[in-house]
């Protein structure tokens, strides 16, 4: 599949461990629609060994650590994933698709078009069901819920609190960016996109952290920043990412007419996160993009 072959670089970390002692007992499943499903038990990590025929490419030869990608190419219109033991990000490769799906006990019924973005949390559920019976291409990122729980450390958030919200269909050009950069490395193969992948996956977790967590709710919290000085303030940050003197946290304050513990407190009450680690996901994303723009055109 890949020109650097599975003996160049060995798979490691939780996942791959996770993964073989998933495959040793099957139980059935028994969905929100009432479909019985016999099928390996929650403790898998992906659907590689439930439908292993659908999988098109692989990071498992890759040694990526921190997350593991599937592309994948499901020619059945109905197909069922039992609650896993990591969070699956599903983002639509393929042409648009009616499809109803079930995630836990949330229902969705709505034409899935290319680039539109899945979200099934750990130990939840999926349903799967589509109109027409044309293959579906897909590719699955998962994130195991301990890594998560690291970012979330990382990010000054307290971990006890995170939980991830079912998504379906949804628009996310952050994501998707990720998602792709991961999908052209899967396919590319070579040691440096190992290095490359884990730090897309920590940017990835940041974003779900943020965004599909229950702490995206901090933004409407009581002493949270003013709308206006927040926006100041993140311009600020984003107009000078390059000058790391000039982006001195009480140089932002300052240019919010704020104290800088003020600043510091409030900041973390809107975004979620403080001002050094937001400072630093800026500086991942922009490091990420330009990388992926010189692979691209080498």
């Amino acid at each position: 599949m890949n020109r650097f072959a599975s003996d160049q670089l060995q798979p490691s970390g939780y996942l791959m461990q996770s993964a073989r002692a998933g495959q040793v007992t099957k139980r059935t499943f028994t969905s929100s629609d009432g479909k019985k499903t016999t099928m390996s038990p929650a403790v898998v990590s992906d659907l590689s060994s439930i439908y292993a025929d659908a999988v098109v490419a692989s990071s498992e030869p890759l040694g990526w650590q921190n997350l593991r990608a599937l592309e994948m190419r499901q020619t059945t219109s109905e197909w069922t994933m039992p609650p896993l033991e990591n969070h699956c990000i599903i983002v639509q490769l393929g042409s648009a698709a009616e499809v109803t799906v079930h995630i836990g006990e949330l229902s969705f019924k709505q034409s899935l078009r290319a680039g539109e973005i899945t979200i099934v949390p750990a130990d939840t559920s999926l349903h799967w069901q589509q109109v027409a019976s044309a293959a579906n291409h897909m590719l699955h990122l998962y994130l195991h819920p301990t890594f998560l729980r690291k970012i979330a450390e990382s990010m000054e958030v307290d971990h006890t609190q995170i939980s991830i919200a079912s998504q379906f269909g949804i628009r996310d050009e952050h994501i998707h960016h990720i998602a792709m950069s991961l999908h052209y490395e899967l396919k590319d193969g070579n040691v440096i996109g190992r290095l490359y992948a884990d730090s897309l996956a920590k940017v990835l977790a940041m974003q779900l952290v943020r965004r599909y967590s229950h702490f995206k709710d901090l933004q409407m919290t009581r002493g949270g920043m003013a709308p206006r000085k927040l926006r100041k303030a993140i311009e600020f940050i984003n107009e000078n990412l390059d000058n790391e003197e000039t982006l001195a946290l009480a140089t932002v304050a300052n240019a919010v007419q704020m104290s800088y513990s003020n600043f510091s407190r409030a900041f973390k009450k809107s975004m979620g996160v403080t001002p050094n680690v937001y400072m630093t996901e800026r500086r991942i994303e922009r490091e990420n993009s330009c990388c992926q723009k010189q692979i691209l055109g080498s």
